[in-house]
């Protein structure tokens, strides 16, 4: 069973690299640049600072938000401010430069272009696949002297609308090397884990979240665990460059571990905290994630886990990727350890 799922990681992430394809739409929005050019096309997305746009002679672009003078669409859009309000409505003609005008329901707003931290399509002719926002890479390492290789695969893909988002991440580290015995035999260490989550976004950046994980670790005797549970949260940062939330909810966990028959069943709580910039010159992002998960029925029991990773664009939606993880188990079973821990060094593209 560990060896299947071992080989399946490299076929779900190919799968989930195959799914994102150009978009076909009517162009009539209008973007004025700090250069005095204004280039029709059709907005696709704003986030991070970087404004999504397709035309019909540059295909998809991004543009920094910084260089936007005025953006005018007829489309139905969500614009999401810093202090998280929400405004829905059409974008007219500013009377300044590097303002917003928004046409909503009960009137026009106008408010300055920098406090607005997103923009997302509320119609849009685009289908499923082609709102996916992903990544996906690839990691090798084989030394001569021990005989040991290390393959690594992960991937991160979401979908996005008004009012939620969908999240799938897969994260593979496998480690082989010849054992001792005379048979010559190759012992296998792995790490993997895959996740999805549904987050549903509330009013002034609440949001609550519901996921479910696998995770498997042979370095800490956990041979499978599967997890379901809620959580809710708040995004206590929002930026066109950084974001930082923290969410704490509930989670039910079933493990089985490796030489043990029995598999245990337990209550957890999750704590998480998670930060992320984003540069756009050069393209480049910092991600660090902790999840602290205490034992109901014992509080002095809990694991944890951490990932910091690098991401920097070297050619169009290619990049380099750095990423250490490290995990800790209070009471780990017989044979187990307490840490575990990898670093990782990838090539990958984003879609």
């Amino acid at each position: 069973m560990h060896k299947r799922i071992t080989l399946l990681f490299p076929a779900y992430v190919i799968l989930l690299g195959c799914l994102a394809f150009p978009a076909h739409a009517a162009k009539t929005d209008i973007v004025v640049l700090i250069n005095g050019n204004a280039v029709t096309g059709e907005v696709k997305a704003l986030e991070f600072g970087s404004l999504r746009y397709s035309t019909d002679s540059m295909g998809t672009v991004n543009i920094d938000w910084e260089d936007v003078v005025t953006l005018t669409s007829n489309q139905d859009l969500q614009l999401e401010l810093v202090d998280g309000t929400r405004y829905f409505g059409s974008l007219l003609a500013p009377d300044n430069r590097f303002e917003v005008r928004i046409q909503t329901p009960s009137g026009e707003i106008i408010f300055p272009a920098q406090q607005i931290v997103r923009i997302t399509p509320i119609e849009t002719a685009e289908k499923f696949w082609q709102r996916l926002d992903g990544s996906f890479s690839f990691g090798f390492k084989t030394e001569k002297s021990s005989q040991l290789t290390t393959s690594d695969v992960s991937a991160d893909i979401s979908y996005r609308a008004r009012q939620y988002l969908v999240g799938l991440k897969l994260s593979s580290s496998v480690t082989d090397q010849p054992s001792a015995d005379i048979l010559g035999r190759t012992e296998s260490k792995a790490r993997q884990n895959i996740e999805g989550n549904y987050q549903r976004f509330r009013p002034n950046r609440w949001f609550t979240d519901w996921f479910s994980r696998w995770e498997r670790s042979d370095e800490q005797g956990i041979s499978g665990r599967s997890s379901i549970g809620g959580a809710l949260g708040r995004y206590i940062v929002q930026t066109n460059k950084n974001q930082f939330s923290i969410t704490a909810g509930l989670q039910g966990a079933r493990s089985s571990f490796i030489g043990e028959d029995e598999s245990t069943t337990e209550a957890e709580g999750r704590i998480e905290f998670r930060y992320l910039r984003r540069n756009l010159v050069p393209e480049s992002s910092i991600t660090f994630t902790s999840k602290i998960y205490p034992l109901i029925d014992d509080l002095s029991q809990y694991r944890a886990e951490s990932t910091l990773s690098f991401k920097r664009e070297f050619i169009a939606d290619l990049f380099f990727s750095l990423s250490m993880d490290y995990s800790y188990l209070s009471d780990p079973p017989s044979g187990g350890a307490n840490e575990d821990y990898t670093v990782t060094t990838s090539l990958g593209y984003s879609f």
